[in-house]
């Protein structure tokens, strides 16, 4: 028998996969910046080592609250937490990208997807890595294929050569000369202004200012947009190691 005026409580909705992916790309973003929980939680003075395992683990919904200390602790923005949206709605409306699945390789020919933040933080250290691509896609690699990456590229800086949204094949630096090729580099104090990211990519050239009778200045390196619209961006009073380059980008696939 039905009790008038009584309501029932009201379910939750909890979307779990959403919850868990935001936790893995936390937790992704934290071990990046080589901070652990307890170390996160001793800088932020507001987190406690269960508010991160929660968030990081998808097990509970976070507050904002939680999410802007994360952020600010590590100084990356809010919105860098949840760029796995982005990487999903890229790879779900590429169909040439086969998703990447547990215990299985690449077909013959592939290499591995990754967001290009992911990569620019990888492939710029000598360390191996164990991240998971978002999937492979088929870049006619014949040779030499663990050299290669993919990544989307965001922005209008690069066109018309690399368009909004192109998926770009890269090959990771290992020496050689940079003159006027295309790479993805960090350096100290750098900042796309397009993504606030610590990383650009654009057209290297390095200029030798003329000899003193002291040591030799440091090299000015300019990095270029393929854009008109956009300035270049000039590095003074670093010399060519304190410049990071962390792959060459090849083609669009």
């Amino acid at each position: 028998m039905k009790t008038r005026g009584k309501k029932l409580p009201r379910k939750r909705y909890k979307n779990q996969a959403f919850l868990v992916a935001l936790g893995e790309n936390c937790r992704r973003i934290r071990l990046q910046r080589g901070y652990s929980i307890d170390r996160l939680s001793r800088e932020s003075e507001q987190l406690s080592p269960a508010s991160i395992d929660r968030l990081e683990n998808g097990t509970g919904d976070s507050q904002i609250l939680v999410l802007v200390r994360y952020a600010q602790t590590l100084n990356v923005s809010l919105l860098e937490l949840f760029s796995f949206v982005k990487n999903l709605q890229d790879l779900s409306k590429d169909s040439r990208i086969i998703p990447y699945e547990e215990g299985s390789g690449p077909p013959l020919g592939y290499v591995p997807v990754y967001p290009l933040h992911v990569a620019a933080g990888l492939f710029g250290n000598e360390r191996e890595t164990s991240e998971q691509p978002l999937g492979w896609v088929d870049a006619n690699i014949r040779s030499g294929a663990s050299e290669y990456f993919a990544s989307f590229v965001h922005g209008e800086s690069m066109q018309p050569r690399i368009s909004d949204g192109s998926l770009c094949l890269f090959r990771k630096y290992s020496g050689g000369s940079r003159q006027g090729k295309i790479f993805l580099v960090r350096a100290q104090g750098l900042k796309n202004s397009e993504t606030g990211e610590a990383f650009v990519l654009k057209k290297y050239v390095r200029q030798t200012p003329p000899r003193t009778n002291q040591a030799e200045d440091p090299a000015i390196i300019h990095l270029i947009s393929e854009n008109p619209r956009f300035s270049p961006i000039v590095l003074v009073g670093l010399q060519d190691e304190d410049v990071q380059t962390i792959a060459e980008f090849i083609r669009t696939v």
